[in-house]
């Protein structure tokens, strides 16, 4: 046909593949045995799921090894698997997948690769039904019609060979590059770690003594604190026209002070401090039913807008609030907020800081907002340190307990441990790590946009280029494929005829009410 190579013709899936029967598999009615499940979610791992019968809810289809698996779900998502061995265990798929069954004179893996191919995945892109991500599935019509070239099955064996071997050499460019990617993360523990030590910025502490230590710096944050809490209550004693009593200071509560058992030594002129000391600590808003009913309505963050590092604003809500909540639960610039967590050691106490993107803007009751006292501690500074390596070890050692769940509150967070380095100090290693993490991050950029990208680019031109038949030479002395294909409709005319031949199973005669 046009455009294909001489000896090489063009064929509907449906010609070769479709009409051959497909048996329907209850694993729920065998819940003891175990099965080998292809399912889509299993296909990112690149391996079946085995699972017994209890654990598989709806019914499968029973496929054969060197099926190829072709996904109806999202074709925007290249996903075509081949069926492996069969092992000891029934094979079955999800029936969101299209199985094409092996036929003579069509390798497996050259049906695959063919349905992997640039024109193959935008016909099937042009026709779905349904609308978004996972509710589009390609229409069966269209997916029956989609048209591959077929090779002499000589050539068919060369190009898979090829096609496996250039990829093998990309998959070790790929492999190394996210080895790469590993060691820039690994890079950037490092220095967050050289920066919560000291050892970043040891050659400029003993150029730059510092004009005030840093348990200068707490006992001056100390006092400023008291004092604020002093003016507060003189302010509220004016308020109600009350005289202060003569022991009014006495009520003042001074903030928790750290336990420094186990922690590391810091450089001289450093000291440890706790959050409560150097930050005021305060929970959010509890999301009910009466808040719609409210006539002051702010955007406000949760869990899932929160990473390390990181706001993702893409989704954020509205909630209602009452005025007398604003001064507590509204953010401002430079605030830390630090995920309370659900019990996963993963999600617990991901930190990311506030830069006033959204404003107004408050947050939710399961992040804690944690807002330096004084300009004398920075934000940015208790930043790191919370997402270093030794910082991130302490968040889960304070959020552990004994039933194996992790969650903070206010008052672990209060008591978590803080170096607090003199003021310039702690500016000087802000800026080198910032620094230094823009240009890991420039590094990771390249990697991903230039080389990634670049690597999955140059997979569909490998397959396009072996469709077209310029991967691999072609041999004048291979069958054809349109004798091979002919070949297979004869197979497939005979196969029809002996199935109609079989005689039908008797159907149960049901009797007439009619008298």
């Amino acid at each position: 046909m046009k455009g294909l190579p001489e000896g090489w013709a063009e064929v509907e899936l449906g010609e070769v593949f479709r009409g051959q029967r497909r048996s329907t598999v209850a694993p729920a009615k065998e819940p003891d045995r175990q099965f080998e499940l292809y399912s889509v979610p299993s296909f990112k791992a690149g391996a079946p799921e085995r699972l017994p019968g209890s654990e598989i809810g709806s019914s499968k289809q029973g496929v054969a090894p060197g099926s190829v698996l072709l996904c109806r779900i999202n074709p925007r998502i290249n996903r075509v698997w081949i069926v492996g061995e069969s092992g000891r265990d029934p094979q079955i798929a999800s029936t969101e997948w299209v199985s094409l069954p092996p036929t003579r004179g069509i390798t497996p893996r050259f049906a695959m690769q063919a349905l992997q191919t640039p024109k193959v995945r935008q016909h099937l892109t042009q026709s779905v039904s349904g609308v978004g991500g996972s509710l589009m599935r390609v229409r069966m019509d269209a997916l029956w019609r989609t048209k591959i070239p077929l090779a002499p099955l000589p050539e068919q064996h060369r190009i898979v060979a090829k096609i496996e071997s250039l990829f093998a050499k990309l998959d070790e460019g790929v492999a190394a590059l996210k080895r790469a990617e590993a060691n820039l993360d690994r890079y950037r523990a490092s220095v967050l770690k050289a920066a919560v030590e000291g050892r970043l910025t040891e050659q400029w502490r003993s150029e730059n003594p510092p004009e005030e230590t840093g348990e200068e710096l707490l006992g001056r944050i100390l006092a400023e604190r008291r004092k604020r809490w002093e003016a507060e209550q003189l302010a509220k004693f004016e308020a109600t026209g009350r005289k202060p009593p003569g022991n009014w200071q006495a009520k003042y509560k001074e903030p928790v002070a750290p336990d420094t058992t186990g922690l590391p030594e810091i450089p001289e002129g450093w000291c440890w401090a706790t959050v409560d000391q150097v930050s005021a600590v305060t929970g959010g808003l509890t999301k009910n039913p009466a808040r719609s009913r409210l006539p002051i309505r702010y955007p406000y963050l949760r869990v899932a807008n929160v990473y390390a590092d990181e706001l993702r604003l893409d989704d954020v809500r509205t909630i209602g609030v009452s005025e007398s909540e604003l001064d507590r639960v509204l953010l401002r610039s430079g605030d830390l907020l630090v995920v309370e967590g659900n019990g996963s050691a993963g999600q617990i106490g991901r930190v990311a800081q506030w830069q006033g993107d959204l404003e107004p803007c408050c947050h939710q009751n399961h992040l804690i907002k944690v807002r330096c006292a004084s300009s004398a501690c920075r934000s940015r500074w208790m930043l790191l340190w919370l997402l270093s390596p030794l910082g991130r070890r302490t968040v889960l050692a304070v959020a552990s307990s004994t039933s194996g769940l992790h969650t903070l509150s206010l008052s672990k967070v209060r008591a978590l441990p803080v170096p607090l380095a003199p003021m310039q100090e702690q500016a000087h290693a802000v800026g080198l790590v910032d620094s230094l993490s823009d240009a890991a991050r420039v590094v990771q950029e390249q990697i991903e946009a230039e080389t990634l990208v670049r690597a999955a680019a140059l997979r569909q031109s490998i397959l396009k280029r072996a469709f077209e038949g310029r991967l691999v030479p072609q041999d004048p002395v291979d069958e054809p494929a349109s004798v091979l294909l002919e070949r297979i409709r004869t197979e497939r005319k005979s196969e029809r005829k002996r199935r109609k031949r079989r005689p039908a199973k008797p159907r149960l005669q049901l009797k007439s009410r009619i008298p």
